[in-house]
C-alpha cells in the first residue's frame, strides 16, 4: 500500500457535480482504498508531496497519434509567422526519400502570404514531399508526388492555376487519398516510433487516457494497429476506428466506432459545410459554403445500423449544416429520445452549432466531444474565426457555457497535432473562452477532461474519479488550479496508471 500525503486531493462526486478536497490518498495495488491521513498502522508507504495537487488523470478524447509524434520537433512549421519563415522551415527539413512536415498556419501570418508549393519544389525536387496545413484538411505536394498519387483529373479538390496545371495545393478528397497514401508509403519503424514520442509526451502531460483516432486504414490493418497500442507507453488506449462500420467494431470487440467519419471538413480550409458562405474563396475550387461528405441516406444507414448492434457512433462535424444533418438524422434514428440500448453517439467538434442543435443533443443524449483550444487560436476579434465567418458567426462558435448549461455531455480533447497536446491548456482555454457567457468554471472544465471522458470511454465505472474501488488513476501537479490558479501555470509533476507511477 500507499499512502500519499501533504497534499490537496480532489474527489468529483457524480452525482452532485462538485469536488471534495482531501489530505491524503491511500492506494493498495492498482486500486485507491479511500482517503485516510493516518494509515500508517496499515503498513502503508509513506509518500509526501510536499503540498502538490491530486486530480484524477487527464483525458485527450482527440488524438492523431503518428501525426503528433511524427510532426514534433524540425518538422513542425507551426512557428513559422510569414511566407518567408515558412519556406525558409521547408528548406530545413530532412533530406529523406519522403519528405512529410505539418502545423503551417497561413491565417496567422503577418504578410498575408499564402502557402505553396514553390519551397518544396525548390529543395525537393526529386522526393516525395507533403506539407500538411495545422488542421489537416488541406496539404500541398511537389510535382514528383502529384505525379506519384495519380488521381484522377475529376477528383475533387485539385487546385489547379490559369492554365490548368495542378498547382500543388490539394483539399476535399484529393487530400484524404494524398495523405493516406502518403503516410501508408512511410516505413513502419518510423511511425512505431512517432507513436512512441506522442505517447510519452501525452503521459508527461498528465493525459492518461488517450482517444486515439485511426483515419485511412484498409479493413483489415485495424486490429494490428490497435493491438500496437500495447507496444506504447502505459497510457489506457480508446482506439476510434474513423469508419462508418459498427459491424467493424463488433469484430474488434470495441464499444464505439467512428470519431472523424468526416460529414464535412474545416474552417481553416475553407470546407465545412456552412448555411451562409465563407467571406474566403476556398481553394480547389470548392463550393463558398463547403460541402456534405454523405447522403442523408448513407448517413441513416451507419447510425441506424450502430444503434441496432447497441454500437455507439461518432461523426466529426464542424459546420452548421453538417450539424444539422447529424442532428436531422438521429432524430429519425431514436424518435427524437435517449437511446433505449444506452448507446453514447458523440460528435466530434460541433463549432458552429445554433441553440436548437445544442438543446436536441441534450433531449437525445448526444455526446459533444470539443477542443477549447479552438477558440484559443483562431476565436476572437481579428483572427482566423472572424476573417473566414465574419463577426456574428465566430462569436456563436464552440458554446462551451452553454452546452454545460443545456445538460448535454461535454468531453475535451486537442485534437492533437492540429491543437498542443495539453489537456492543461485545453481546461484553461475553456475557462478563458474569449465570449464570457461561454466560459467554464474551473470545476466544469476538469471534468470536462476526466469523468465526462470516463463516460465517453465507457469506462466510468472503472476510472476519471478519484474514489474507493476505482483504478488509481491520477496526476500530480504543483500548485492548485481549483483554488484560483491558472491550469496552464501548472506543471505535471507524475502520472500514476493503476497505482504505477509511470511518468514524471
Amino acid at each position: 500500500m500507499k499512502l500519499l500525503t501533504n497534499a490537496r486531493v480532489y474527489r468529483y462526486h457524480p452525482e452532485r457535480r462538485s469536488y471534495q478536497r482531501y489530505e491524503a490518498l491511500l492506494i493498495g495495488g492498482s486500486r485507491i482504498l479511500g482517503f485516510e491521513p493516518s494509515a500508517t498502522g496499515l503498513g502503508a508507504e509513506r509518500i509526501d508531496l510536499g503540498g502538490a495537487t491530486v486530480l484524477a488523470a487527464f483525458a485527450d478524447c482527440h488524438v492523431h497519434l503518428t501525426d503528433t509524434g511524427y510532426f514534433l520537433g524540425e518538422r513542425n512549421l507551426w512557428a513559422a509567422s510569414s511566407y518567408a519563415a515558412f519556406a525558409a522551415a521547408v528548406e530545413r527539413l530532412p533530406r529523406d526519400r519522403y519528405v512529410l512536415a505539418g502545423q503551417y498556419d497561413e491565417s496567422s501570418w503577418a504578410d498575408g502570404g499564402t502557402a505553396d508549393a514553390a519551397p518544396l519544389e525548390r529543395h525537393f525536387p526529386e522526393a516525395y514531399a507533403m506539407l500538411v496545413r495545422v488542421d489537416g484538411h488541406s496539404c500541398i505536394v511537389n510535382r514528383k508526388t502529384f505525379a506519384w498519387l495519380d488521381l484522377p483529373r475529376a477528383t475533387q479538390g485539385i487546385e489547379r492555376d490559369e492554365r490548368g496545371a495542378p498547382t500543388g495545393r490539394l483539399s476535399l478528397g484529393a487530400n484524404w487519398v494524398a495523405q493516406a497514401a502518403f503516410l501508408a508509403a512511410l516505413p513502419l519503424a518510423v511511425k512505431r516510433a512517432a507513436d512512441r514520442r506522442a505517447a510519452q509526451l501525452a503521459l508527461s502531460r498528465g493525459a492518461l487516457h488517450l482517444h486515439a483516432q485511426f483515419v485511412g486504414f484498409k479493413h483489415d490493418e485495424y486490429a494490428a494497429e490497435i493491438e500496437a497500442l500495447r507496444d506504447l507507453p502505459k497510457a489506457k488506449w480508446y482506439p476510434k476506428i474513423c469508419e462508418p462500420d459498427p459491424q467493424l467494431a463488433v469484430e474488434l470487440g470495441l464499444p464505439y466506432i467512428g470519431g472523424d467519419v468526416f460529414l464535412d471538413g474545416s474552417i481553416g480550409s475553407c470546407t465545412a459545410a456552412v448555411s451562409e458562405p465563407f467571406l474566403l474563396a476556398p481553394p480547389g475550387g470548392g463550393s463558398a459554403t463547403g460541402g456534405l461528405n454523405y447522403s442523408d441516406e448513407r448517413l441513416y444507414d451507419y447510425f441506424a445500423r450502430a444503434e441496432a448492434l447497441g454500437i455507439s457512433a461518432g461523426v466529426h462535424a464542424i459546420g452548421d449544416r453538417a450539424i444539422e444533418q447529424c442532428i436531422a438524422t438521429w432524430e429519425r434514428v431514436l424518435g427524437g429520445r435517449r437511446s433505449e440500448r444506452g448507446t453514447r453517439h458523440f460528435i466530434e467538434h460541433f463549432e458552429i452549432a445554433k441553440p436548437e442543435h445544442i438543446e436536441s443533443c441534450a433531449r437525445m443524449g448526444i455526446y459533444l466531444s470539443m477542443q477549447p483550444q479552438f477558440d484559443l487560436l483562431w476565436g476572437g476579434p481579428g483572427r482566423m474565426y472572424e476573417a473566414r465567418l465574419g463577426e456574428s458567426r465566430m462569436r456563436s462558435m464552440n458554446a462551451l457555457g452553454r452546452i454545460e448549461r443545456a445538460g448535454a455531455v461535454l468531453c475535451g480533447g486537442d485534437d492533437s497535432p492540429v491543437c498542443e497536446l495539453s489537456p492543461l491548456t485545453g481546461m484553461q482555454a475553456a475557462i478563458a473562452h474569449h465570449e464570457p457567457g461561454e466560459r467554464l468554471t474551473p470545476e466544469q472544465a476538469l471534468t470536462m477532461y476526466t469523468y465526462n471522458a470516463a463516460r465517453l470511454a465507457h469506462a466510468e465505472t472503472q476510472t476519471g474519479v478519484l474514489a474507493p474501488g476505482y483504478a488509481a488513476d491520477f496526476v500530480v501537479l504543483d500548485r492548485d488550479p481549483l483554488a484560483g490558479g491558472d491550469f496552464a501555470a501548472c506543471s505535471v509533476l507524475e502520472t500514476w496508471g493503476d497505482g504505477e507511477r509511470i511518468a514524471c
